[in-house]
């Protein structure tokens, strides 16, 4: 069962279902590939809750976040921040499943539905990814449906019971 679309999300489904609708797009010309994962990733980044990483969450608590509280996007975002937002199913493979199914909303709501969330890591486990050989990608054998933390769990990133709830602009 997948989760209410808030205002954003429904805006980018419509969005991302207009340009698969395009040729160009669905042959990646021009920028297609650029955009087309620019919006995807904003469909996640657009979701009203994050999920945290373990060692996220003790960073926010150490620093005292208040997490009963709605936090704008911005404020755990940027290049001083120790924080990043992970993208549990990386926007390429979202990309490469949405070119696989017809450019009709109700088929393109299910993939990115089922896209996984956004996780706030800290840039250490993000970097821990990368040495894993899996910042942008799946582990080997993985396939669209498999468990979106399965990345995470190879490389020993865990993720929290709690959410971060979130509102504001998109950061990207």
């Amino acid at each position: 069962m997948h989760a209410v679309l808030n205002p954003d999300q429904v805006a980018l489904v419509e969005w991302i279902t207009a340009g698969l609708r395009i040729s160009e797009v669905r042959d990646m010309r021009g920028d297609a590939g650029y955009l087309l994962n620019n919006m995807i990733a904003k469909f996640s980044l657009a979701a009203s809750e994050y999920l945290l990483s373990k060692a996220a969450l003790s960073r926010l608590k150490q620093e005292g976040v208040d997490l009963n509280l709605r936090h704008r996007r911005s404020r755990f975002y940027g290049k001083k921040s120790p924080f990043l937002y992970e993208h549990t199913i990386p926007a390429s493979l979202v990309r490469h499943q949405l070119l696989s199914v017809q450019p009709v909303r109700a088929e393109v709501e299910a993939v990115l539905s089922s896209a996984g969330a956004v996780a706030v890591v800290l840039r250490e486990e993000d970097d821990l990814l990368r040495l894993h050989g899996l910042r942008s990608f799946m582990p080997e054998g993985w396939a669209w449906g498999d468990d979106p933390l399965a990345r995470y769990h190879v490389a020993g990133l865990e993720i929290a019971e709690q959410r971060l709830q979130m509102e504001g602009a998109i950061c990207r």
